[in-house]
């Protein structure tokens, strides 16, 4: 069925636009805004009415409850403009996978479209983050491909899931602006959506269902009719269309079908077969097709198998010829497209090779080898020639997929590491562009470097990933630290760490008939890799925890960033390590102790040699009877404690009485019992409270000597039905909290009131760590299927904390000099509800505002303005 949410008005604009010339322009653009001023309305945030099941959230803001009827098609275009928004997406690292039909880019304009868990990355080509805009899906459902229309102004997309809807919506108006508006959801697919495409004369939309859908459908796009529907018999793994919109060819396993193309001027308002043809392939019957494209007009095309074979089909829908290089042994073919100057095919030695269409035969031109390696680390590259010297045993990884066009001579690669990098080839030589890199697989874990240390620039991230590396991260813009260090292959990623020498670590399985999102299997499989860092107060070593019990820990005061020691501590996964100097007021006269916990139940505690890095193994704790969860050092009456906690719904905490070289004594001072098993357990900064967060979805709050204070809601009971609360993160001033639920929602809630300020969502998957920046303007989410969301906050959700954090550190300040009796402890100063936060909040203030796809302003500008993103929710499942 289709839903259409337009009206008649609305639908002569999607008719005129897809064929609009400069005259009239101004026309569509005047009636556009005469019919959206109607729906510019706003919703106090305060407003609930229990009677209602709808829920909308703008740039996954703060989720409200509306009236909504379910007759009125164009309810969700009138909701898209009300918002309560205290944190916008401001962009996105990384990706879900690397396949041909999960990218997307209109060469016209320089615009890459590509499909990150429930979101779509659009941005400029114009320079390395010139521009970044995002389509967010109103559902938790996981885009699976994506598809822009050759006038660039409309894209679609397809996903998996329960209901799976082919979704249309608007990138830019006529003044170049991005909108980012969803038109209308069209559903006839079951299970999964694998391939969306438009024809190249913007006439028809083509969907292509999984091998359980088993489904081709065309659709007048503008209108949301399907023109007719075809039977699959194989599962599909790729779809070429004729230069001429007249027919497409779909390849699989033992399978290439031509299909010809209804047109919507036809007149066809029903559903209606499609007709189809099977080549001709002879003694290749039984070969799996994994990739194809149209060479010329004439309709000669060519095919690859999974052996790595090319196949020649000529008019006649005949196999014809067939070129392998299985003789030399040194690559075989995975992926194609056609730029103007001949057949670009991705090789298995990493290399892609551009042939010659002219003539009978493929005649080889050129060859392009990745600018990347397998274990190469971006911080060295600084010039222009390195992108092209490479050691003589580098491993490349095999480009996944060939993005390109036959008009122009940009493309984009995608390779097995998830890196993509985008060339162009202009005058017989090879250019590159730019280049996004990201974590192979789930991102586990993320912290924020000390920004007090001078070995990286301020405002660096770490996050550790399942491919075994630690990767330093700055999104903090052109600031004069980070161009000091900055590379040209990826300025936002300034160094990688590899723990394991393994590069099956770093590259994607290959799937040859995809029958959901790529990263399915990421998703399903169990932790690996690196699974907590932690770095030292003063930001010169960390450590990292692995899924097989290895601790390493890395100096950071060297620009190669050394190991210095691998210990093995426990049987599997290390859940959670914190260094000593972190505890607030901890005695100079101790040495720095190191605790590992892991899911064996047990905590390992080691203690620095003096004068060395080395650290020597002095103490077990086996006080839990399940896997710990966290663990962390602070100090109380100026002695050492250490608070770990486990999902045995206990927390336990421990005191140093004495320590030696040879051992150290932790005793048992109290043990805690909360109602639900504990997800994660962090301290305050400057402040003697701790805060534990429940599968039960519960903040709660204690004393450093483990006395209850304030016990909050962690997530919005409007949102959240379900889940649980696994990881937790506390800004600096102690105001607010940030908790990361197993429903694929991040939250962000007032410690004090537990009121819930923004639900963060567009994931996809179950987001795996969160956490504030040091200068309060973002929210940094981790996810596990290998992309990480930077959201921007409301400036006076900012400056309310920084404000804080002032009035702490000055408490602080007074503590030192003056008795507890007489201004009271941390805890009781931050559960104080001061005269600043008694006052409202206020209405979300964001700075900068819709911006262009052509933009080449400041960061200010890289968010869509209010209204642009819009989610809709009934009985806490999606709906369109």
């Amino acid at each position: 069925m289709s839903e259409t949410i337009s009206n008649s008005d609305l639908d002569a604009i999607l008719t005129s636009a897809s064929s609009s010339s400069s005259s009239s322009s101004t026309t569509t653009t005047a009636l556009f805004n005469s019919l959206s001023s109607d729906f510019r309305k706003t919703t106090p945030k305060s407003y609930r009415n229990s009677g209602c099941d709808c829920w909308v959230s703008s740039s996954s803001s703060h989720f409200k409850q509306i009236q909504h009827d379910e007759n009125d098609e164009s309810a969700e275009i009138r909701m898209q403009n009300e918002t309560t928004s205290y944190a916008r997406l401001k962009n996105v690292v990384g990706r879900s996978g690397v396949t041909v039909n999960g990218i997307a880019l209109h060469h016209a304009s320089d615009t890459l479209l590509q499909v990150a868990g429930s979101s779509i990355i659009v941005s400029s080509a114009a320079g390395h983050d010139k521009f970044e805009g995002h389509l967010i899906s109103q559902t938790k459902q996981q885009f699976t491909c994506v598809a822009v229309t050759a006038c660039g102004r409309y894209a679609a997309t397809g996903e998996t899931g329960h209901q799976p809807a082919v979704r249309l919506w608007q990138l830019r108006d006529d003044q170049g602006n991005f909108v980012g508006r969803l038109v209308r959801s069209m559903q006839a697919h079951t299970i999964s959506i694998t391939i969306v495409r438009f024809t190249p004369d913007d006439s028809t939309l083509i969907s292509i269902g999984c091998q359980h859908d088993a489904q081709i459908i065309t659709w007048d796009w503008r209108s949301g009719h399907d023109l007719g529907i075809g039977k699959l018999m194989s599962p599909v793994n790729a779809l070429t269309i004729s230069f001429d919109s007249s027919m497409c060819v779909t390849v699989g396993s033992k399978s290439v079908k031509y299909w010809f193309l209804p047109l919507a001027s036809d007149g066809l308002n029903k559903r209606t077969g499609l007709t189809s043809r099977s080549a001709i392939l002879a003694d290749k019957r039984n070969v799996n097709f994994v990739d194809a494209t149209f060479c010329d007009a004439t309709n000669r095309m060519v095919a690859v198998t999974s052996s790595g074979e090319l196949l020649e089909f000529n008019g006649n829908k005949k196999y014809v010829k067939c070129y392998s290089w299985k003789e030399s042994g040194d690559f075989k073919a995975i992926c194609i497209a056609k730029i103007p100057e001949g057949l670009l095919v991705g090789c298995s030695d990493g290399l892609v090779r551009l042939f010659c269409l002219i003539g009978e035969d493929l005649d080889f031109l050129a060859d392009l080898a990745p600018p990347t390696h397998l274990f190469q680390d971006p911080s060295n590259v600084y010039e222009t020639q390195q992108l092209q010297s490479h050691p003589e045993d580098a491993i490349f990884p095999e480009p996944r997929c060939l993005v390109a066009s036959s008009s122009s001579p940009t493309f984009v690669v995608g390779y097995a590491d998830r890196s993509l990098i985008e060339f162009a080839r202009e005058n017989k030589s090879w250019s590159f562009r730019r280049a996004s890199l990201g974590h192979t697989g789930s991102v586990n874990c993320i912290e924020p470097f000390p920004s007090s240390s001078p070995c990286l620039p301020a405002g660096t991230l770490i996050t550790g990933g399942s491919d075994g590396t630690i990767r330093f991260w700055n999104f903090s813009g052109d600031s004069e630290d980070k161009k000091e260090i900055a590379n040209i292959l990826c300025p936002s990623l300034l160094k990688v760490v590899y723990l394991d020498e393994n590069p099956d670590l770093l590259l994607d399985k290959r799937n040859l008939e995809s029958v959901g999102p790529s990263n399915e299997d990421h998703q399903s499989a169990s932790p690996s890799g690196v699974l907590c860092t932690r770095v030292t107060h003063d930001g010169r070593m960390m450590i990292a925890g692995t899924a097989t019990g290895m601790l390493y820990l890395i100096d950071l005061s060297f620009s190669d960033t050394p190991i210095i020691d691998v210990i093995n501590a426990h049987d599997n996964d290390v859940t959670s390590i914190d260094f000593s100097d972190h505890a607030t007021t901890s005695s100079h006269d101790q040495p720095m102790f190191l605790a590992s916990g892991g899911r064996d139940r047990f905590v390992h505690v080691f203690r620095r040699v003096p004068y060395s890095s080395q650290f020597v193994h002095c103490a077990v704790l086996d006080g839990h009877q399940a896997a710990i969860k966290s663990i962390k050092f602070a100090s109380n009456n100026g002695q050492l404690h250490l608070y770990t906690a486990a999902t045995d719904r206990s927390l336990i905490i421990w005191k140093l009485n004495s320590f030696s070289d040879q051992h150290s004594e932790f005793t048992r001072v109290q043990q805690l019992s909360v109602p639900s098993s504990i997800g994660d357990m962090t301290f305050i900064k400057y402040v003697d409270m701790f805060v534990v967060g429940g599968h039960d979805r519960m903040l709660r709050q204690f004393d450093i000597n483990g006395k209850p204070v304030r016990e909050v809601k962690g997530t919005d009971d409007d949102v959240a039905h379900s889940g649980k609360i696994h990881k937790i993160a506390i800004d600096h001033s102690g105001s607010y909290a940030i908790s990361v639920c197993s429903d694929k929602y991040v939250y962000v809630v007032d410690l004090r009131t537990g009121g819930c300020l923004a639900v963060l969502c567009g994931f996809g998957a179950p987001p795996t760590d969160a956490t504030f920046t040091d200068d309060f303007k973002n929210v940094v989410v981790t996810t596990s299927n290998g992309a990480i969301f930077v959201w921007q906050l409301a400036k006076n959700l900012t400056e309310r904390m920084i404000s804080a954090q002032v009035r702490l550190m000055e408490e602080v300040t007074m503590r030192t000099s003056t008795p507890d009796s007489l201004l009271g402890s941390g805890s009781e100063t931050i559960s104080g509800d001061s005269s600043s936060f008694a006052r409202p909040l206020g209405a979300p203030e964001f700075s900068g505002s819709s911006a262009s796809l052509y933009s080449d302003d400041d960061d200010s500008t890289r968010f869509s303005s209010s209204g642009e993103y819009f989610f809709v929710f009934q009985n806490g499942s999606g709906t369109s």
